[in-house]
């Protein structure tokens, strides 16, 4: 009994201690549940703030894309109304050559309605005289529609009224000479020229590769009194500009035996930088060869051989014309005289004739008589011409000095 109760005071310790200790251990899981409660607390909250900052984000960047999708359509939109305002004019003031034909048909009914008319009767005659000539439905147009500019193209025709407002040229037609067809032979004699008072004219070529060796001795003996020399081009599907092989050799005998000499560069230019290049290859061009011109600089402006290939096929008259000005006045900042080549369709339809008036022009035109009324100094008559010292055809121009 004693023993006992010398024993309980140590169990009593002992249940205290374990006591004390599951309390401590009870406190430890408290803290640690409390402390793993707070970081999960934390963690949600983070991963709430991490999900709201992804969600404004992710709202932002889609209303980015919205609104970048309405102005970029509102952009398409304006250029629609734009295209379409363009077809409508083009279309105004277009045929198809089922169409064309089908004008000519109805001008020989109504000079056929006419006969009483002598202007009708004279109308209906001269339409046939020209069946009989086997002139073409182009010819045709011209006469039928001589108050118009008629412009070819691979479908059809467009038409255009004589705007009063630009410059015209001052040449007599009474004062042009043209070939003549012989009655007996069938073959056309003489040549293109103007014997107009106050007029000095001069006849000339335009060469490159093409032409191969050329004997400009003999060219300047049978009256060439000037030449333009293709200094190079730009390829119309690479894009890359290429020197013309036969340049250096035709310009330096231009200035070795006197003809007076341009030069020319085929522009297959999509943009207003490109421009400038081609502008500075020709300059550069010059002074390698240390040559001298006496001519224009000029900017060849023509559809390619090959328009479904072409680079420039998306070309819109306003963005082309803003490339040759571009050419044109880099040239004159080098002290340079510009000059824009082109036929019919170059001048009315592939760029602005009215921003472009300001500069000289050079223009092709392989038909007589003479049908264009805006002002030039320079006209490509044939591409067909025959000169001493040259195989095979060349282009004939005649320039007007006043």
């Amino acid at each position: 009994m004693a023993r006992a109760t010398e024993i309980m005071p140590h169990s009593c310790t002992r249940k205290k201690e374990k006591m004390t200790r599951d309390t401590e251990f009870d406190n430890d899981l408290i803290h640690e549940k409390r402390r793993i409660a707070r970081k999960r607390r934390r963690n949600r909250l983070i991963a709430f703030y991490l999900l709201a900052l992804l969600l404004i984000v992710s709202i932002s960047f889609n209303a980015m894309l919205y609104y970048e999708k309405i102005r970029q359509q509102a952009q398409i939109d304006e250029l629609t109304v734009e295209r379409d305002e363009l077809i409508a004019d083009m279309n105004s003031n277009y045929i198809t050559n089922e169409a064309a034909n089908q004008l000519v048909v109805e001008a020989i009914n109504n000079a056929e309605q006419g006969k009483s008319d002598e202007g009708r009767q004279k109308l209906k005659d001269e339409i046939l005289e020209m069946f009989e000539q086997g002139d073409g439905v182009l010819t045709i147009l011209e006469n039928v529609y001589a108050e118009k500019i008629v412009v070819p193209d691979s479908s059809g025709y467009y038409f255009f009224d004589v705007d009063e407002t630009l410059a015209k040229h001052d040449l007599d037609p009474e004062c042009f000479e043209y070939p003549v067809v012989n009655e007996e032979t069938g073959e056309a004699e003489g040549d293109v020229d103007y014997v107009g008072d106050g007029v000095t004219v001069k006849k000339g070529i335009d060469v490159s590769k093409f032409q191969g060796d050329i004997d400009w001795e003999k060219v300047k003996k049978d009256g060439m009194e000037f030449a333009f020399i293709r200094c190079g081009y730009r390829g119309y599907e690479t894009g890359k500009i290429v020197e013309d092989e036969k340049f250096e050799d035709n310009i330096k005998a231009c200035n070795e035996i006197g003809i007076d000499a341009g030069v020319y560069f085929f522009t297959e230019a999509k943009s207003v930088a490109e421009g400038k290049e081609e502008a500075d290859f020709v300059i550069d061009l010059l002074e390698e060869y240390e040559v001298d011109i006496q001519l224009p600089i000029v900017i060849d402006v023509e559809q390619s051989s090959n328009p479904s290939k072409s680079r420039t096929k998306n070309l819109t008259p306003e963005e082309r014309t803003d490339i040759v000005i571009a050419f044109c006045e880099r040239v004159k900042e080098a002290g340079y005289e510009p000059m824009i080549y082109g036929n019919l369709k170059s001048h009315m339809r592939m760029t602005d004739i009215y921003k472009l008036e300001v500069y000289r022009k050079w223009f092709a035109y392989y038909r007589t008589p003479l049908r264009y009324p805006y002002k030039f100094d320079i006209w490509q008559y044939t591409s067909a011409g025959s000169v001493n010292g040259i195989k095979g055809e060349v282009d004939i121009n005649l320039m007007f000095e006043r």
